[in-house]
């Protein structure tokens, strides 16, 4: 087959022009994040550890994107962390000042994907004194 100089263009600039005009095949991710609740009794005026873990395990920006928690306390006072990720789970120490429930929000926003939060609640009892 012979194509003129003229036809290969054309057609090389038609090939360009829809692969300009095709629609982005890069869909951002949903993800879902499971809040890991302290294990046994909670008590006042101590450590708890709480974790996350987000599903599916964010890859490229979105893997270095924290877990941004918000722990509001029975007495209405805010604390803020962030929980770096590591293969998509994390896990944050935060100290308990007070008896009651405790709110925790937490916020995951990739770059690349959809923004998700997740809200769990625990109960902290008071403290029993020392040697416990």
């Amino acid at each position: 087959m012979n194509f003129s100089r003229g036809t290969l263009t054309i057609a090389a600039l038609a090939g360009a022009a829809s692969l300009a005009l095709a629609p982005t095949a890069t869909a951002a991710t949903t993800y879902q994040i499971t809040v890991i609740p302290p294990i046994g009794t909670v008590r006042a005026n101590n450590l708890v550890t709480l974790g996350a873990l987000v599903t599916p395990t964010p890859t490229g920006t979105d893997g270095s994107t924290p877990v941004e928690l918000e722990l509001t306390d029975p007495s209405g006072d805010v604390t803020a962390r962030s929980i770096p990720l590591t293969l998509g789970a994390g896990t944050a120490a935060i100290r308990t000042h007070e008896a009651g429930r405790y709110t925790a929000v937490f916020t995951f926003a990739p770059p690349n994907g959809e923004p998700t939060e997740t809200t769990a609640q625990f109960d902290v009892v008071a403290s029993s004194g020392l040697g416990s």
